[in-house]
């Protein structure tokens, strides 16, 4: 039988639309889950991207350092410890949109992009 917990944070994978396939469990108390995710922010363009949570403080996207293990974390959902998956799914999306390295390209002083002298 897997423990609520566990079901909880596959639930929010699943929701996510991903595998599972780079994720961990540390069982040890608090219990705390890694779930690597696709995308990068803004900030930390050459960082790969990941959802943290643990029973205490609930979840908390972070990025890691290029050849090192540390993460540092970069936004924490508020509120319950234990939001419903679709409502953490969202928050993760929110994010990513919000922190796109190509959204920060792109709107650099809102200069509009150059035209290629076609028209359509």
């Amino acid at each position: 039988m897997i423990p609520p917990a566990l079901d909880y944070a596959l639930r929010v994978t699943r929701e996510l639309g991903l595998s599972g396939e780079s994720s961990c469990v540390d069982r040890d108390k608090p219990l705390r889950v890694y779930i690597a995710v696709e995308g990068r922010l803004a900030g930390h363009p050459d960082h790969e991207v990941a959802l943290l949570w643990t029973e205490c403080h609930g979840w908390a996207i972070a990025v890691e350092k290029p050849g090192t293990a540390e993460l540092e974390v970069v936004e924490h959902l508020g509120g319950a410890v234990e939001p419903p998956p679709r409502t953490v799914a969202r928050w993760v999306r929110r994010v990513l949109a919000r922190h796109s390295p190509d959204l920060a390209r792109n709107s650099t002083n809102n200069v509009p992009a150059p035209h290629s002298g076609q028209v359509a």
